[in-house]
């Protein structure tokens, strides 16, 4: 059986949060693999896979550099998940776009990790860093580009994307959907929510179903090396359009029976990578 080293950063707070990959854990260990949590690139155990798990939109090369020893590495090549390098839909500051738009941060997740990043440095006495803008999830949407104020056409912390919804009609209203593929190796799984907001969140969900994933989708996580992860994406007039991905995804702090009962599976798609 196998020793699976998860490589986390000393800032993420890891085994206080609650991600999906800590979930997986029993049910490895079930299958006779050892697994090891290890913070920073510092005396670096053994291992028969290394799984890359460093909450941040841009790893540090250290930790990049620091794969190299190990035959078997997931999500390797996930260096960088800005929007910037994920997105196909952004719209420059100078760019003649006359439709709606929604302004985000180019650093995933609002830019929280980096936030908690820098936090846990400045109470640490480390030295500072560049600070990376923060903002909510609720990203803005604006009617059109024209309106978009030219200090966050201009800020280099922020992105402008088309804003290029899935909409659904839930009785006598319209909503707005999202759909969430969560994978490991070749286990995964996929469903679409129903909100009331333009930003989809679980928190407001009003119905989830199933769905599948295309195959422009599956070319993404190809064209951008995951091994691990979930993408967000929506289906807009019929087209995918990518709008996330994560290295680091997260579960609720009280797993609900439908997310529990996908780990067992999840966790079964080591076997494959393993070989």
């Amino acid at each position: 059986m196998a020793t699976i080293l998860v490589l986390t950063h000393p800032h993420d707070l890891f085994r206080s949060r609650h991600f999906v990959v800590q979930a997986l854990f029993p049910h490895w260990t079930d299958m006779g693999h050892r697994v090891i949590v290890h913070e920073g690139t510092a005396n670096l155990p053994g291992a028969d896979a290394v799984l890359l798990h460093v909450d941040r939109t841009v790893v540090p090369d250290d930790y990049i550099d620091a794969l190299g020893k190990y035959r078997v590495v997931l999500n390797g090549t996930t260096r960088d998940i800005g929007k910037r390098v994920v997105s196909a839909n952004l719209v420059g500051p100078y760019d003649d776009y006359r439709g709606p738009v929604i302004v985000k941060t180019n650093a995933n997740a609002g830019g929280m990790p980096e936030r908690l990043h820098e936090e846990i440095a400045r109470r640490k006495g480390e030295p500072p860093r560049a600070p990376v803008r923060y903002m909510s999830e609720r990203y803005p949407v604006f009617a059109s580009f024209a309106e978009v104020p030219s200090e966050l056409r201009l800020d280099p912390d922020l992105v402008v994307e088309k804003f290029l919804p899935e909409r659904e009609r839930e009785g006598e209203q319209w909503g707005y959907c999202s759909r969430h593929w969560l994978f490991f190796g070749d286990r995964e799984r996929c469903h679409r929510i129903l909100g009331p907001h333009p930003v989809v969140k679980g928190i407001d969900m009003i119905r989830r179903d199933a769905v599948p994933i295309p195959d422009e989708i599956r070319a993404a996580r190809a064209r951008l090396g995951f091994d691990f992860g979930k993408f967000d994406f929506v289906l807009h007039e019929g087209a995918p359009v990518l709008l996330d991905v994560n290295r680091t995804p997260t579960l609720p702090a009280n797993m609900s029976a439908f997310v529990k009962a996908g780990m067992e599976e999840l966790a079964k798609g080591m076997a494959g990578i393993l070989g």
